[in-house]
């Protein structure tokens, strides 16, 4: 296997770790406190590792569909802005649920582009 196939292959479990963090934290989305800050996070963490893989290929950072799932997990992060330091803050719950499908949609769309076809989700993951 190639250095080009090795990165893929950690990009995709990255990702995944970005989905579970994702899943978790939008399961925590309406609680307030330690524990959904806690979520947000590993969630940053994990979003963070994934930008950090990417940039060991310049061909792969540059690819249209890991910019567009960087782009959606940006905006779900957005929405937990001030979590981390209010523990009370309220979210806008509405905005979650648009912006994890659109994380979702946008990791399938990642996976084909990279040749992995059968790591896609095709909504199951939602």
């Amino acid at each position: 296997m190639d250095s080009t196939n090795n990165t893929i292959e950690v990009i995709l479990q990255q990702g995944q770790n970005v989905l579970e963090s994702t899943k978790d934290l939008k399961r925590s989305a309406k609680k307030k406190g330690k524990e959904r800050s806690d979520l947000y996070e590993k969630f940053c963490a994990n979003q963070h590792s994934f930008n950090v893989y990417t940039y060991i290929d310049p061909t792969i950072d540059q690819l249209a569909e890991i910019q567009l799932f960087q782009q959606k997990m940006e905006l779900f992060r957005e929405d937990f802005t001030g979590v981390l330091n209010n523990f009370e803050k309220e979210v806008n719950l509405q905005h979650i649920e648009k912006t994890y499908v659109e994380v979702f949609i946008a990791y399938d769309a990642m996976v084909n582009a990279l040749g992995y076809p059968k790591k896609a989700l095709n909504a199951k993951g939602y």
